[in-house]
């Protein structure tokens, strides 16, 4: 073989080595692809459905059933004009998330309902009453608990302050927080704060975007995201992604890596549900820092880098 002979063949092993080694990279990529859409945690959501059907005046639907242990999770819808009774059952913890229309509640006193208001029934109230005038239609979640032993026990030693007959409050009266993986421009609020009803707390996250909350994970609780008004944005989950548009219940796989992005020109908006499996859980909840505290926490933050 002479020199030129020799340099093509040379140049055709060469070539065909990077043929071969691109080939392996691309099974390489396909089957991690594979693997990863296997083990893909799924992201199960559930849009609400936001219209009362015509000549009905209630309308009810179970949302991600089986979801959250120990927990039934209802829509409910009333169109005013009207009145009713909702019976509370003895063993259980029932949570009312007000998300659209206006109405009053009827308990201990007379509350009146807004749209993003919350109400908790306590102390051996055992029924309340809804009235929604005409013109109106309410819509509101309805989270039925089942105390454990554990839970009922607890309840007796929290601090004197979270013990009501009526937990209520609007959202935008909450307690505003912080967190290292979010945003100065994000607004977190704590809605319903630990050691009212057991292992259960409830906030909010409002941000326009663009924006991120950051990957973490939590595999001591279970959590739920509900989409709140024009809320636009993308939830990640390891390898999965959705998108979670207003009033749509979303739940987080237990223990995934996950995270938010909205775009541009959409709102980020939307309510976390944190269901811990253990009271010790709620130890995460220390990662939410008074807003007060949020110009010594990027101060501190400086330093260190």
């Amino acid at each position: 073989m002479n020199k030129k002979q020799n340099t093509k063949f040379m140049d055709m092993l060469k070539y065909l080595y990077w043929i071969t080694i691109g080939l392996y990279m691309v099974m390489g990529i396909m089957a991690m692809s594979c693997s990863s859409g296997a083990n893909s945690p799924e992201i199960v959501v559930q849009d609400l459905k936001m219209e009362v059907p015509s000549g009905k005046q209630v309308f009810s639907e179970e949302l991600l059933p089986g979801e959250i242990a120990d927990t039934k999770i209802e829509h409910l819808a009333y169109a005013g004009p009207t009145e009713q009774t909702i019976e509370l059952t003895a063993g259980n913890v029932t949570m009312f998330l007000f998300v659209s229309g206006n109405g009053t509640l009827h308990a201990d006193s007379a509350y009146q309902l807004v749209p993003e208001s919350i109400a908790i029934p306590m102390n051996n109230i055992n029924q309340m009453k809804i009235k929604v005038p005409e013109g109106e239609q309410l819509h509101f979640l309805q989270f039925t608990k089942k105390l454990s032993s554990q839970d009922i026990e607890d309840m007796k030693h929290f601090p004197e302050e979270n013990k009501y007959d009526l937990y209520f409050t609007r959202f935008e009266d909450c307690e505003p927080y912080t967190e290292k993986i979010k945003s100065p421009n994000t607004v977190s609020r704590t809605v319903l704060p630990a050691d009212i009803v057991p292992r259960v707390s409830l906030g909010t996250v409002e941000a326009p975007g663009p924006d991120a909350v950051g990957a973490h994970s939590h595999p001591m609780l279970d959590q739920l995201f509900l989409g709140l008004t024009n809320n636009d944005i993308t939830v990640y989950a390891d390898s999965a992604s959705t998108n979670l548009g207003q009033y749509s219940l979303l739940h987080i796989p237990i223990g995934s890596s996950h995270w938010v992005t909205v775009g541009e020109n959409k709102k980020m908006y939307y309510m976390w549900m944190d269901f811990f499996i253990t009271k010790e859980g709620q130890e995460w909840l220390k990662t939410h820092k008074p807003a007060s505290d949020n110009d010594d926490n990027y101060k501190q933050d400086d330093e260190s880098e």
